[in-house]
């Protein structure tokens, strides 16, 4: 009798938390701080304040006493993502594996290279149910540089706001495709102190997709002070792994990188969106408080699981197949807000 044993939660679990992500460059960039969590919600500190000096004592005297760092503490339940896949007895059964004879000698069901093919197919579907939860992520980190947002499902509307200043989501003053009129380098220098002023920290990447770049490009502003500062943009160069994460360093001006980013998603619609929206510009602080948390993911079977991903496998008899799921509650939090601008700038 042929048969087939689940790998179990496990297993699966580990496996599904060694594989690589997809490409993902705003997460890369900011969230280097990766948290998970046992409970089902995260909190989430929005910090404020912090340009304190501090007052003289008279040698002598004691100390004075001084209120804390002004805070904002919220409780957030992230949103969950749990997707599944059916996998059918011809699927597990009779899959030949890549370079893989086509015939088994003696037709042993359990001989290695089917049993190969079959964990090679199961890895393979995992790995796909990863890779749409790791999409989603960088979906809500790109989301998540406005300030705030909120999500509408089927099931219902997933709605966070990070409390980001009302001064840090500017619009310009001219419109960038106003190309002889608009003047972005002064923008974008009003709006580095506009950050820094309010956190302490200085924005030094800036983020658009291609068309908003090419508004940019065509200003007579930009063009003036490229010629004046004689930059020559086509010996910038783009790190690798900024280029595997869809991301091309297209400039540097005063000081700030800028990335052109045209990621794109399927909403659910089904029509295709763009991670970075047209006409807008993230100025970013990459060595602000930013953090990529992970709730704990509650199972009978399993308990509850202190990881990013969750994964399981088991056995349905009617019809006869094997479900694979892959679980996360991932929730990308900016607890600098005011360190980050969000512009209008088309």
């Amino acid at each position: 009798m042929i048969t087939i044993n689940p790998f179990g939660f496990q297993t699966l679990t580990t496996a599904v938390n060694q594989m690589k992500p997809v490409p993902q460059f705003v997460k890369n960039l900011l969230f280097g701080r990766v948290e998970t969590n046992a409970t089902k919600t995260v909190m989430v500190d929005v910090i404020v304040g912090g340009q304190k000096v501090a007052p003289f004592v008279k040698r002598g005297n004691p100390a004075r006493v001084i209120g804390n760092l002004g805070q904002k503490a919220n409780i957030v339940e992230p949103p969950q993502i749990r997707l599944k896949k059916f996998l059918r007895p011809s699927d597990l059964f009779y899959t030949r594996g890549a370079d893989a004879q086509m015939f088994v000698p003696g037709g042993i069901a359990g001989n290695d290279p089917i049993q190969q093919a079959r964990q090679d197919r199961m890895a393979r579907e995992q790995k796909d149910l990863k890779d749409i939860i790791d999409r989603t992520v960088e979906f809500l980190c790109c989301k998540g540089l406005s300030g705030a947002y909120s999500i509408a499902q089927d099931d219902g509307t997933f709605s966070i706001d990070f409390s980001m200043p009302s001064a840090n989501k500017p619009t310009a003053a001219v419109l960038w495709s106003t190309s002889a009129t608009a003047k972005p380098t002064k923008d974008m220098r009003s709006w580095k102190t506009i950050a820094q002023k309010a956190s302490g920290k200085i924005p030094t990447v800036a983020i658009m997709n291609s068309t908003t770049y090419e508004a940019w490009i065509a200003t007579t502003d930009v063009q003036t002070f490229l010629d004046k500062w004689k930059i020559n943009i086509g010996q910038i160069n783009t790190e690798q792994s900024n280029i595997n994460a869809g991301a091309e360093k297209r400039a540097t001006v005063d000081g700030v990188d800028y990335y052109v980013y045209d990621g794109i998603y399927i909403d659910k619609d089904g029509n295709q969106q763009s991670l970075i929206p047209d006409g807008y510009v993230s100025l970013v602080s990459p060595n602000a408080d930013h953090r990529l948390q992970f709730a704990g993911v509650e199972d009978l079977e399993a308990g509850t699981v202190v990881a990013q991903y969750f994964s399981k496998d088991w056995i349905e008899k009617d019809p006869s197949g094997l479900w694979l799921l892959v679980e996360s509650h991932p929730l990308p939090t900016f607890n600098e807000p005011a360190a980050n601008i969000y512009a209008k700038v088309l």
